[in-house]
């Protein structure tokens, strides 16, 4: 800066001196120093204008010292050397009283009372430049907002998109909790934010490292970090959120087809029950198998129950007129299945068969049976339907001949077909003479329906 020459001799800065920085200063360090540098001049003619009180009133004053306006104030050397007279009158006259207290005289109060008020001044005065300083440098929580939207993983949420539909998240809320100066030079922020998208609520804590962006090169951890529009750089070197899902899960590669489960937002949970229908042709088989969905606050996880099996017959498809397939049961000269309680399971069969032996007589009956699903055995294996289950049925009876009854065990086959084995007791007649024997006659084989 240059400096002025005045009348009276003396050479006096007409600003602020300037302050030379040292090469790693910072744009804050500069703003302080000039805060400073005003601060001392205010000072500075603060003093000067406190020691024109010390004139007496009678008197004409001209400056003693230079001001920033350029001015100087000197009294007349007349006028200065009557004051100085009086001063030591009165200095005198206070020496000379032995038991009188002496007070103080009004030149030294407003001394004192002048001194009092400039200690007042430098503290306001250093007060607001420590508050000017700070909140120039200090970072917003507009500028925060920014840092934060740039960047791309926090902005991709918290939880992952495993069974939901990604979508975008919006940042709100925004708001600085502390910020500190960092080791480096750089400053330390602590944020609070709200995150949420479509699925997902966060609430969100983040510490960024932030730097004027003149300055950002100055740190490695902000080199690539983008400028904010008023003009701090920054990036997030820790973030952390508590996350709670808002909405259910809305899809799931299994189930790609009408999948909508129920959501609980206070259970954090979603259930669906997928249901599978297996045509027979003997009915349809309906598998339920229950999925639990449960959020974690991370993701989504999904357990499956067991899965719960209805058949629903059809009496149609299944009772009717079955005739012998193979030579094992070509005994049987008739075979009805009747009677079907689709909801029992249960049916009846009417039968009627030629015995063995010379001269026997046919024998008929009724069977009463009941129909089972179950999981393959290694006896019924070759069974299974295309709903991953074997249908066996069982079931007691009378006969005409013998001691009169009959039983059988059987299986759906694959094809519309059953398989069965046959107890029958029969009545055998003497060979010439005698009596007549009671017999049992085993008979297995396959039907097939012959009214499809």
């Amino acid at each position: 800066m240059s400096d002025t020459q005045h009348d009276n001799g003396f050479d006096t800065p007409d600003s602020a001196p300037t302050r030379v920085l040292p090469s790693t200063g910072t744009p804050e360090f500069a703003d302080a120093c000039e805060a400073a540098a005003v601060a001392t001049q205010d000072m500075h003619e603060r003093d000067q204008a406190m020691e024109t009180l010390l004139i007496p009133a009678a008197t004409t004053a001209m400056l003693t010292e230079a001001t920033r306006s350029g001015g100087t104030q000197e009294l007349p050397a007349a006028i200065r050397a009557a004051v100085q007279q009086a001063d030591a009158s009165t200095a005198d006259g206070q020496r000379a009283g032995d038991d009188a207290v002496a007070s103080p005289a009004p030149s030294r109060r407003r001394r004192a009372v002048a001194v009092a008020a400039g200690l007042a001044a430098v503290v306001l005065i250093a007060i607001a430049a420590w508050w000017g300083i700070a909140h120039l440098s200090q970072v917003s929580d507009t500028a925060v907002q920014q840092i934060l939207e740039a960047d791309a993983e926090f902005m991709a949420g918290f939880a992952s998109d495993d069974y939901v539909e990604a979508a975008p998240y919006r940042l709100s809320d925004v708001q600085i909790v502390s910020s500190q100066a960092d080791d480096d030079g750089s400053t330390l922020v602590d944020v609070t934010a709200h995150l949420e998208n479509e699925s997902f609520s966060s609430e969100a804590k983040a510490t960024l490292k932030v730097a004027r962006s003149a300055d950002k090169t100055r740190y490695s951890e902000l080199e690539n970090a983008p400028a904010t529009d008023s003009g701090w750089s920054g990036a997030i070197i820790a973030s952390s959120a508590t996350t709670r899902a808002i909405a259910g899960v809305t899809e799931d590669p299994d189930f790609p087809q009408g999948f909508d489960p129920s959501f609980d937002a206070a259970d954090q949970r979603c259930t669906y029950t997928a249901e599978r229908a297996y045509d027979l042709w003997f009915g349809v088989t309906t598998v339920s198998t229950s999925y639990t969905y449960a959020f974690d606050g991370t993701a989504w996880t999904r357990s499956e129950g067991d899965a719960e099996l209805a058949t629903s017959y059809d009496a149609d498809r299944f009772q009717g007129v079955y005739e012998a397939q193979d030579s094992g049961l070509s005994q049987i000269t008739s075979f009805r299945v009747l009677g079907f309680d689709a909801t029992s399971g249960s049916f009846a069969i009417e039968y009627r068969a030629s015995t063995p032996g010379f001269g026997s007589s046919p024998v008929s009956g009724t069977l009463q049976c009941t129909l089972t699903a179950a999981e393959p055995t290694d006896a019924t294996a070759a069974y299974r339907q295309v709903d991953g289950l074997a249908y066996t049925f069982s079931g007691t009876g009378t006969s005409s001949g013998g001691t009169g009854s009959a039983s059988i065990e059987g299986a759906l086959g694959l094809d519309g077909s059953l398989v069965v084995s046959m107890s029958v007791d029969y009545t055998e007649p003497p060979f010439l003479f005698g009596p007549s024997s009671d017999e049992t006659m085993q008979i297995s084989g396959t039907l097939v329906r012959a009214d499809a």
